[in-house]
């Protein structure tokens, strides 16, 4: 029997692409390259076909039966293999590594800078509100009859003297 990889080095199953059950199992070894092709900025139909899945069971084993949309799961991985990185740099700043020292001292600025202006209100400033299309209109009327208000004042006077 002749076994066939896929991409990642994974064999290929009997019935790939086939439609109906291929007795897919998750393992936490494809969730790891499924968030890894998703940070890498790869659509659904691409993953599947790398894992050697349909996108229905993508979503199904993967994305909880299609609850979560591929651009939070994205978001998700991303913010995931960020907190690891972090934790690997940290622990290697542990064992006296100096270059993780120094990689993590820019991260720890960046999260002291956030609570310095978060405690001085500066991060918490109330969005203005937008006015809608028809406030917007009357303001704007509002604006040109003090204007020619001006300008028509601004000619009287200089006809008087």
């Amino acid at each position: 029997m002749d076994l066939k990889f896929d991409l990642l080095g994974d064999p290929i199953p009997d019935g790939r692409g086939e439609p109906g059950r291929t007795g897919h199992v998750p393992t936490a070894e494809n969730a790891r390259k499924i968030r890894a092709l998703l940070v890498a900025g790869m659509k659904n139909q691409q993953i599947a076909k790398e894992i050697g899945i349909s996108v229905p069971t993508l979503r199904k084993h993967y994305f909880q039966n299609g609850k979560i949309k591929a651009r939070l799961a994205r978001e998700m991985a991303i913010a995931e293999m960020r907190a690891r990185n972090i934790l690997r740099l940290d622990a290697q700043a542990d064992k006296g590594n100096v270059s993780a020292m120094r990689a993590l001292e820019p991260l720890l600025e960046k999260a002291e800078r956030e609570l310095i202006e978060r405690d001085l209100g500066e991060a918490d400033k109330p969005q203005e509100q937008s006015l809608g299309r028809k406030r917007e209109r009357e303001m704007a009327g509002f604006e040109a009859d003090d204007e020619l208000d001006r300008e028509l004042s601004k000619e009287a006077g200089s006809r008087v003297h």
